[in-house]
């Protein structure tokens, strides 16, 4: 069960993908970006091309959140950036114009993140200066269909991504079977939520009846298999599907999770993500499939490292903005790597550190954790075979975000160009200034003029090549000159 987009910095590239993990892939990841990746779970970017929330939702019927429940921190914590995570599961009539309400309401104000509106609710997940951040929420609020809406904010020291992506989309999550026929806005259809300190408790208990699979409830990780990699709680099997969309949602006895398949329709079933959304969209799934003790964790993970740190928890979290991936304790969140759940993907010895990484091999583009010693052997690959391969990021960057995949084709003028392009960006003047702007705009300009010129090239030779083929036909055919065929005109009359 999984969501894409790979990692690439410190800021969140569009796994468009790619979230793209990291996205992906992700979304950063955001990553996890997902330009040209191939269409394979295992090769994701984390450009973060499908929504994922990292907020929590109140059911129908709910006081309208205040500013002790919405998350907001308190004055000593602002900075002058932060980065705000919600959804909604709400009947919408006219989501397109709703969309466009939002866009007026966005002018001239400092956002970036993805915001999606369908008739089901809205979805949302996005940073910017702090008094315009959780302006937008409160704004919600004051809106019928939003009464109730419940948001989590966090400081940050800036944006954690490239741009704002406000639009409709049919379905706030990705399945493969769609969400038009799940009643994810009855609250009544959805899992019963459990607290922080609810679900504690409850794991526990799962945890020392483990042994007795008859009774012990099933925890089952509602993510992508590479955010189970990332952390995950004990007890929590890794997900069979390595994508979220390809979670089961047919109509067949066979078309449930793995974990779940012979399982008692009364055993209980513990479902947590990482803000809560998908839990609560598959959880309307599962109760049409017959199972009836369904506990979902109320606000997600992020919320339980609030409230209960890291108990129970192995590893970091993946979340899919600039900052890739988070630490269970907040005291916690400082600069460095920040551990996985699963040993290095390379050597499979040492212990493997985040974020994730998307192979240096752009055809292979696979999201994996590793080791630092193996990330330097291998050069960024993801395996022995993608070190040789002709297209490769280079240099394997610590910050920062990769340019265009065809910038890298080897000894191409697009490749010359854009490494100029990064020395007169990095280079000053003598009195300490950055270079001109002068400067990198005629170095793009030269870019783009060699992009043509390739172009032209290109069409050149295809054009070339059709008509050696066309000359070739004309040679191989059977020729008869003008006197031969006037000659047998004669002979048959």
């Amino acid at each position: 069960m999984a969501g894409t987009f790979a990692p690439l910095s410190n800021q969140a590239r569009w796994m468009s993908t790619s979230w793209r993990f990291l996205k992906p892939k992700t979304c950063s990841f955001h990553a996890i970006l997902n330009r040209g990746a191939r269409r394979d779970p295992q090769h994701q970017v984390c450009r973060i091309r499908s929504p994922v929330a990292l907020a929590t939702s109140m059911h129908d019927g709910e006081s309208t959140a205040s500013p002790e429940n919405s998350g907001e921190p308190v004055l000593g914590e602002h900075t002058q950036y932060c980065v705000v995570n919600f959804y909604h599961l709400v009947d919408i009539q006219n989501p397109q114009q709703a969309v466009e309400d939002h866009k007026v309401w966005m002018t001239d104000r400092d956002i970036k993140g993805r915001i999606y509106l369908s008739t089901q609710g809205i979805n949302a997940q996005y940073s910017g200066a702090w008094d315009d951040a959780v302006a937008y929420p409160k704004w919600l609020e004051q809106q019928r269909e939003f009464q109730g809406l419940r948001w989590n904010c966090e400081p940050a020291q800036e944006h954690l991504f490239p741009k704002l992506r406000l639009q409709f989309k049919s379905n706030l999550v990705h399945l493969s079977g769609g969400m038009a026929g799940l009643p994810i806005t009855s609250p009544e259809a959805r899992a019963t939520p459990l607290s922080p300190p609810e679900w504690k408790d409850m794991l526990k208990n799962a945890i020392n009846l483990s042994d007795k699979a008859s009774e012990s409830p099933v925890v089952l990780d509602i993510r992508n298999g590479y955010e189970w990699d990332a952390g995950h709680f004990e007890g929590a099997s890794r997900p069979a599907e390595d994508s979220f969309c390809q979670t089961p949602v047919g109509t067949s006895d066979e078309d449930v999770p793995e974990f779940l398949e012979g399982k008692d329709p009364d055993a209980p079933i513990m479902m947590y993500c990482t803000g809560g959304i998908r839990c609560d969209v598959y959880s309307t799934f599962l109760r049409k499939k017959g199972f009836k003790n369904l506990y979902s964790l109320e606000g997600g993970v992020q919320k339980y490292f609030k409230e209960e740190g890291g108990d129970h928890w192995e590893g970091s979290l993946f979340v899919f903005d600039g900052r890739l991936a988070i630490p269970p304790e907040p005291e916690s969140n400082a600069k460095g790597p920040l551990p996985a759940a699963i040993p290095c993907e390379l050597c499979g010895e040492s212990s493997a550190e985040l974020p994730h990484m998307n192979c240096a091999n752009v055809d292979c583009n696979k999201l994996f954790v590793a080791c630092p010693s193996c990330k330097v052997r291998a050069k960024g690959c993801c395996c022995e075979q993608c070190i040789d391969a002709p297209r490769l990021l280079r240099p394997m960057l610590e910050s920062g975000m990769y340019g265009k995949w065809g910038n890298y084709a080897k000894g191409s003028r697009r490749s010359r160009t854009r490494h100029l392009i990064e020395m007169e960006e990095e280079s000053t003047e003598p009195n300490g200034k950055p270079s001109t702007r002068r400067k990198r705009s005629s170095a793009r300009k030269q870019m783009k003029r060699d992009e043509m010129k390739e172009e032209k090239q290109r069409q050149k030779a295809m054009a070339k090549a059709a008509m050696d083929a066309k000359e070739n036909e004309s040679d191989s055919s059977p020729t008869v000159s003008l006197r031969e065929g006037l000659s047998s005109l004669q002979i048959k009359s």
